[in-house]
């Protein structure tokens, strides 16, 4: 089981649960009562980006730096994310660019899309 606190959402939304590895964080956090806005469930309207934290991990590399970490969790986002967060605007192309090429998370990500990996995770709202 995997640690996922919920912090900025309000009141009795902040909350520390626990997920399986690969579990859906939109789902995680609707099942423990933390609302998230969901319009599509799908990846394409943007309306449930969240920004999410590894709290597992020592050294965080800034989204727009192009250097490689060997501490650093592989993690694959999906073309559809990716051009929907850029489309809302909560990311640049060139941190689109360097997810793709390094295969490296965002700071933000679509909680429909974000399957929960095996490092602890801090979840706030995006605004």
């Amino acid at each position: 089981m995997v640690s996922v606190i919920f912090c900025g959402f309000g009141g009795s939304q902040d909350k520390r649960v626990f997920a399986k590895t690969g579990d859906v964080l939109l789902r995680v956090a609707q099942s423990n009562g933390v609302s998230i806005p969901s319009d599509c469930k799908d990846g394409m309207c943007g309306s449930c980006v969240v920004r999410v934290e590894d709290i597992a991990t020592d050294e965080l590399l800034a989204s727009t730096t192009e250097d490689y970490s060997s501490k650093g969790q592989a993690v694959y986002m999906d073309d559809k994310e990716l051009e929907t967060l850029m489309s809302v605007g909560a990311i640049s192309k060139k941190e689109a660019e360097i997810a793709q090429q390094f295969n490296r998370p965002t700071p933000v990500r679509l909680a429909c899309q974000c399957a929960v990996k095996q490092t602890s995770i801090l979840v706030k709202p995006f605004n």
